[in-house]
């Protein structure tokens, strides 16, 4: 699978990707500290697909969240 942006908080890579509809989808390896920063950025901007375990950003959100998390890992 290949990801649009990789981006590392505390050296944990999270991974961005463009979907067909638009949105984006959002998928980290499990690590709590992460986890709760990038559910911080994503909650109220998207939806948690528990199939995948990732996010998925609405279109409308994507500016916001890539922001977020472009500063979050210090980029």
């Amino acid at each position: 699978m290949s990801y649009d942006a990789i981006y590392y908080i505390k050296n944990v890579p999270v991974y961005v990707r463009q979907l067909p509809s638009g949105d984006i989808a959002v998928w980290h390896p499990i690590h709590e500290l992460v986890g709760n920063i990038v559910e911080n950025i994503c909650r109220h901007h998207g939806r948690w697909n528990s199939k995948y375990n990732n996010w998925i950003i609405f279109s409308k959100f994507k500016s916001p969240v890539l922001n977020s998390l472009s500063e979050v890992a210090g980029y």
